[in-house]
């Protein structure tokens, strides 16, 4: 009897032990799968690459632990469907579903403070709790392109960049959103071009090029050479402050600056299209025209080309405002593939009107006549400009409001 119950204790102790041990195998088999972690980004993307060096520091230091998966939306479309479709499922607002954006266990991190606040303590914490992703990439790629398609939008965060219009079922609305973009800022450089500081200046240097007795070809080739300078000026001006806005990502900020600016020049300028008897302050600064005045009169290219340097450092009281307005719009995230053509467009349309006018002077036109119509239209055209860069500063401040409504 004694042999029987000790060979009883002895097969439960053997089977107790058995089953502990597979326990642990099964646990330790669990706690070796690795975490699969989902990362959409764009290679455009400013702030996906403000965080690559931390990306990089995750994947080599968390190697065995981890399987980090990475999309570019603005690669394959099966990628940008995907992105709307973790979106979706994991229910993540509007104003965070941008790059970068990171899926891990049931959560998920949006924009480069979020991500590399938190990431590592996800990591640490699903590695305890061994959760699933709620939706598998993989078998999602796998049955591509039969899947189910959404028309989402997504991407008006400040920390997170838009990824909008890159879905084939909103095609459409992105497209329009580009050219009313392109619209804009075409007819602002057309508002911008007729400032009578730009043109007054250039109707100064034809008569001074009239009064040296000047062939028409030379007049022609002094005036073009002027408003080049102008142009290459504005254009290489711009495309620094471009540069500057997007390396530093203050897109945001200088909009909301440049609304405000735009604002109060607005009504400025209608005040001194109202009231041209008063004080005005929109205009190149009297004490600097001496400046230009003796490089423009000596009618050589050097000295064209330096007036034209100048003249146009001295007009931004004129036209500052609204090309700053421009720039901050170029150097948005969704504009910033064509901001250098249409900053290269707006410049084009900026200098036509000097061009028009130069031609026509050198074929005989009365410049005095010219000069006279430019005052007497004068305070017309400034409390037209003040009404448009008041449109400008609205659009400016309440942009995505705009956009959506003609977008509908």
């Amino acid at each position: 009897m004694k042999k029987i119950l000790f060979l009883a204790l002895t097969g439960l102790i053997l089977i107790s032990s058995l089953f502990n041990t597979n326990n642990k195998v099964l646990a330790q088999e669990n706690n070796s799968e690795k975490i699969r972690i989902i990362y959409f980004y764009a290679d455009d993307c400013v702030k996906c690459q403000k965080i690559k060096p931390f990306i990089g520091e995750i994947k080599e230091k968390y190697s065995d632990k981890i399987d980090f998966l990475e999309h570019d939306v603005k690669g394959e479309e099966q990628c940008r469907q995907l992105f709307y479709n973790f979106v979706e499922k994991y229910n993540v607002p509007d104003n965070k579903a941008g790059t970068p954006l990171i899926f891990v266990g049931n959560e998920y991190l949006s924009g480069p403070n979020d991500i590399t606040d938190k990431l590592e303590d996800k990591i640490n914490q699903n590695m305890n709790t061994n959760e699933k992703l709620l939706f598998d990439c993989h078998e999602f790629l796998d049955a591509w392109p039969n899947v189910n398609r959404i028309d989402f939008l997504g991407g008006g965060g400040d920390d997170v960049c838009s990824i909008e219009g890159e879905l084939c079922s909103v095609e459409i609305t992105s497209n329009k959103r580009k050219q009313i973009s392109l619209t804009l800022i075409a007819a602002t450089a057309a508002i911008d071009s007729i400032n009578p500081c730009a043109i007054a200046v250039l109707i100064f240097l034809i008569t001074a090029l009239i009064s040296l007795k000047t062939s028409r070809r030379r007049m022609l080739k002094i005036g073009m050479i002027y408003i080049a300078a102008v142009f290459a000026t504005y254009y290489l001006a711009g495309l620094g402050l471009m540069r500057i806005i997007t390396r530093f990502d203050i897109a945001t900020q200088i909009g909301i600056f440049a609304g405000i600016v735009v604002l109060l020049a607005g009504f400025l300028e209608i005040k001194e299209g109202l009231y041209p008897n008063g004080k005005q302050l929109l205009v190149i600064p009297k004490k600097t025209k001496p400046i230009f005045v003796k490089f423009l009169k000596k009618g050589t290219i050097p000295s064209v080309v330096i007036a034209g340097v100048l003249v146009s450092a001295f007009e931004l009281p004129c036209t500052g405002q609204v090309y700053l307005a421009i720039l901050s719009m170029l150097s948005q995230e969704s504009m910033q593939a064509q901001g250098y053509l249409y900053l290269f467009v707006y410049n084009i349309i900026f200098v036509l009107p000097l061009i028009f006018i130069l031609f026509i002077a050198a074929w005989g036109f009365d410049i005095e006549k010219m000069e006279h119509m430019r005052q007497r239209t004068r305070m017309i055209v400034k409390t037209l400009m003040g009404l448009i860069m008041i449109l400008l500063g609205l659009f400016l401040l309440y942009q995505e409001q705009i956009l959506g409504i003609l977008g509908k």
